[in-house]
């Protein structure tokens, strides 16, 4: 069966049936990650050769630059680079990562993948990478938008004469979270919920000719003025919404539901050192929805009803994951001697080295 043929994958099966064998598997991320043609990785050059013999390793091609003339494979350079593993496991733990509403832990997917923990640790993270669109050009939020900041993490045990602090006085890691009301979402760790440092981030995720919807705190006062409007609810007095302005911020505070979903059904814990990178699959599952109308006939005493609701349904999975793959080139991710993870030397500067 050829790999051009695949628009849709229900299983993780499927894709074991959809493609018997490893090369089926290389044609199709050829497809996406090259989808305007082969280029090579290391100079960007759309002239390159197929390498053949019997040495050769399968989809090897060399750059037919003569400044260039290195070798190179559709994984090179990506977070697959190396891999030693089949390329249906990075295609099936793609898939699963995609379809899991709430996240999948490394130990279910071990289990499924038939790999062990830590390489599916590995691989979970190696995603993610791919999910980042912090540094995309993006679209700014428009519209309607709404703001708010939110605390990660589960109950602190219980300590006798220990009293734990709330709000503002936690020491959970603090997560700056905006939305509009088409769909798209956007999210950060943050250091304090001044306006210092909320102000800067706001205006590069907001179109200033939006509608910004915050609660109370009075560090939103004086960003507002940089927006077209700005209408604020009191959760402290209980104020959940204010139907004569439009003004609520439940969209934003479903988004925050998911985090906390994720965390409290499968991560169970989300230290600090990781969490942007939970938070980016998070909100790629959030961003990449499709709203659709279901209609259903209701029967009432005066006949019947038909009522129109929308939905939002993840997109079909081949579809994202075109998205996913086709920035892939130029995103590494490596193992430390340590088992941790680290980004080659030219990311270092914004991207780290984590245990």
């Amino acid at each position: 069966m050829e790999t051009s043929m695949i628009t849709e994958l229900k299983s993780v099966r499927d894709i074991w049936k959809k493609m018997p064998s490893e090369r089926h598997a290389r044609i199709f991320l050829e497809e996406m990650i090259w989808p305007s043609g082969r280029h090579c990785p290391h100079c960007g050059s759309l002239s390159s050769t197929p390498i053949r013999g019997r040495t050769a390793r399968p989809g090897l091609y060399q750059c037919a630059e003569r400044e260039c003339c290195l070798q190179f494979t559709v994984t090179t350079k990506t977070p697959m680079h190396a891999t030693k593993l089949d390329l249906r496991i990075w295609i099936a733990a793609i898939f699963l990562m995609l379809t899991s509403s709430k996240g999948i832990s490394s130990v279910v997917m071990a289990r499924i993948l038939g790999v062990n923990q830590k390489t599916a640790w590995k691989l979970g993270h190696a995603i993610r990478e791919l999910m980042d669109e912090r540094e995309a050009v993006s679209a700014r939020l428009a519209g309607v938008v709404e703001v708010d900041e939110a605390y990660v993490g589960g109950a602190p045990k219980f300590k006798k004469g220990v009293k734990n602090k709330r709000g503002r006085g936690t020491g959970k890691p603090m997560v700056l979270v905006a939305a509009d009301r088409t769909g798209q979402a956007k999210a950060t760790l943050i250091p304090n919920a001044k306006g210092a440092t909320l102000g800067p981030i706001m205006k590069e995720w907001i179109d200033p000719s939006s509608a910004l919807m915050t609660d109370s705190n009075t560090a939103y006062r004086k960003i507002g003025r940089s927006f077209a409007s700005h209408h604020t609810v009191n959760h402290g007095k209980r104020q959940h919404s204010r139907p004569s302005k439009g003004a609520h911020i439940n969209t934003v505070e479903a988004v925050n539901s998911q985090v906390q979903r994720a965390l409290i059904g499968v991560y169970h814990r989300l230290g600090r050192q990781h969490l942007q990178r939970y938070l980016d699959e998070i909100l790629w599952q959030w961003n990449h929805r499709q709203q659709e109308v279901k209609i259903r006939n209701r029967k009432t005493s005066s006949g019947t009803k038909t009522i129109a609701t929308r939905v939002w349904k993840p997109i079909p999975v081949v579809d994202q994951m075109r998205g996913l793959l086709c920035c892939a080139v130029g995103r590494q991710l490596r193992r430390t001697p340590q088992w941790g993870l680290c980004w080659p030397i030219h990311l270092f500067e914004h991207k780290g080295t984590f245990a």
